[in-house]
């Protein structure tokens, strides 16, 4: 499949059009705009926190290797007949470098580094859209739901919700949010599915990858709340419960893990979930809950710094008429070091390669109800340095 991206004509050619009809003097006036122009954005580069609400339906953000870029992922509505669109940002300035439209509605994000392929979660269609990282250009769909028809007829896909990347190994995992849960594993190579897996529980969503131990592990919903799977074989090796189910949560959950980190070099597992106002840690050796960490507020996105031996957790803001934030834990003490209001409502999480700058998708408030509603409002990106 292809795409057309429209072009305007570029500064050069526009400068050399202008030279045939001016005089030397009249240059003056363009210089002076492009040396304000490079002075505001080494103002932009140089701030320790940075904001940028130019984007409709921000969802996933992920870096680059080299830390020089930002892909965010964004959808203009919820219609089927809605496209997606992946933005390139400076990473320092923020400011949009290259947008990428894919043909169904963009949510996850997975990048591989060493095939520069962008691997786009297209949620609602069970599928990935694969874009090159470098040029931009669409490569193709990868279809891993199968299509079903619901009680009014419509057709429908089991949904996508996280994509993680395993460079050594060219490969990318998928989880599904049903009922049950499913994990899709693809080959990178060949973009084929090689394994889905079907869980014992519900709400498959969270997922972290050890490259060295080659483990994958999946946060849900049920009694076990997170799965460890072997992606080789495309099995569930070990199963990990906090012990909270009850017979009183029987057709609901007690948890469910949308999104979990790891601490690779430590072995422990952090899981986040909307359901409490708490972090739960577990310890991989024994495979027991170790920490709970509360909040007071539901917690939505998480990521491990390894750097800085931090924990980093995004927080919605669960009231109706309320905002949200971020925060930055130790990570051995789980003290928290730093809070950063972010409204409305801070959304996912990325970190920069070298893991001293923080990314971060801001979303309006989408009912009328809230006071900070308003009908054209924008989504953001921010940018915090740690």
């Amino acid at each position: 499949m292809t795409f057309s991206i429209s072009h305007t004509l570029s500064a050069v050619a526009c400068a050399v059009l202008l030279a045939g009809c001016q005089s030397t003097p009249t240059q003056t006036p363009q210089s002076s705009n492009a040396s304000t122009t490079s002075n505001t954005s080494a103002t932009l580069a140089n701030a320790p926190v940075l904001r940028q609400d130019t984007f409709d339906g921000v969802y996933e953000i992920t870096a680059t290797a080299d830390g020089g870029s930002l892909f965010v992922a964004s959808v203009t509505g919820f219609d089927p007949q809605n496209g997606g669109f992946v933005h390139r940002l400076d990473a320092r300035t923020l400011q949009t470098v290259q947008t990428v439209q894919v043909p169904r509605r963009a949510f996850a994000l997975g990048l591989n580094n060493a095939t520069n392929t962008l691997y786009v979660g297209n949620t609602m269609e069970g599928s990935l859209s694969v874009v090159d990282a470098r040029s931009g250009t669409f490569k193709g769909l990868i279809q891993l739901a199968e299509p079903k028809q619901n009680d009014k007829g419509q057709t429908v896909y089991a949904h996508t919700r996280k994509v993680i990347v395993d460079e050594v190994h060219n490969r990318v995992f998928v989880t599904s949010p049903g009922r049950p849960g499913l994990i899709w594993i693809v080959d990178g190579a060949t973009n084929t599915l090689t394994h889905t897996i079907t869980s014992d529980g519900i709400w498959s969503a969270g997922a972290a990858y050890d490259a060295e131990r080659n483990r994958l592990y999946i946060g849900q919903g049920g009694e076990n709340e997170v799965l460890v799977i072997n992606p080789d074989r495309g099995t569930v090796v070990q199963q990990l419960s906090t012990g909270e189910m009850t017979e009183a949560h029987k057709g609901r959950s007690a948890n469910f893990f949308i999104n979990i980190a790891l601490d690779a070099q430590g072995q422990r597992l952090f899981a986040a979930g909307g359901q409490k106002n708490q972090v739960y840690v577990w310890d991989l050796a024994s495979g027991q809950v170790i920490q709970r960490i509360p909040f007071s507020t539901s917690t939505l996105d998480i990521l491990y710094n390894s750097a800085r031996n931090e924990v980093v957790t995004s927080h919605r803001g669960d009231d109706k008429t309320g905002t949200g934030f971020v925060s930055i834990l130790d990570g051995t003490t789980f003290a928290i070091k730093r809070t950063i209001d972010l409204p409305v409502h801070p959304n996912s999480l990325a970190l920069s390669p070298n893991g001293q700058t923080l990314y971060v998708t801001v979303k309006a408030p989408h009912g009328d109800k809230h006071p900070a509603f308003r009908k054209d409002a924008k989504d953001g990106v921010v940018r915090i340095d740690l």
